[in-house]
């Protein structure tokens, strides 16, 4: 995937604005990201984790201001279970 030359693009002022700061929040990331791997790998080789916390409180600083996802799991007041018996007739709504 390559960086985008947001001025380039037909868009407005805001969604450009928009695609510069998600540009830049995932380099960010991804170089957080890369340095994890870097002292995993390195941890791993020494079997030394000191180096670790260090880049675990990177990370976390980071994901600090991270993006919301809307909650899209199923509660409870949306499913309904059958439970079948050898008779395919017969069911019982647990619900």
């Amino acid at each position: 995937m390559e960086l985008q030359d947001y001025s380039q693009i037909k868009a407005t002022k805001k969604v450009k604005l928009l695609i510069y700061e998600l540009e830049e929040r995932l380099l960010k990331m991804q170089d957080a990201l890369d340095n994890m791997a870097r002292a995993a790998e390195i941890a791993q080789i020494t079997n030394s984790t000191d180096m670790l916390s260090s880049f675990v409180a990177e990370a976390q600083e980071i994901l600090a201001d991270r993006l919301e996802r809307p909650d899209t799991s199923i509660g409870a007041e949306q499913q309904s279970i059958k439970i079948l018996t050898d008779n395919k007739e017969t069911s019982k709504d647990v619900t």
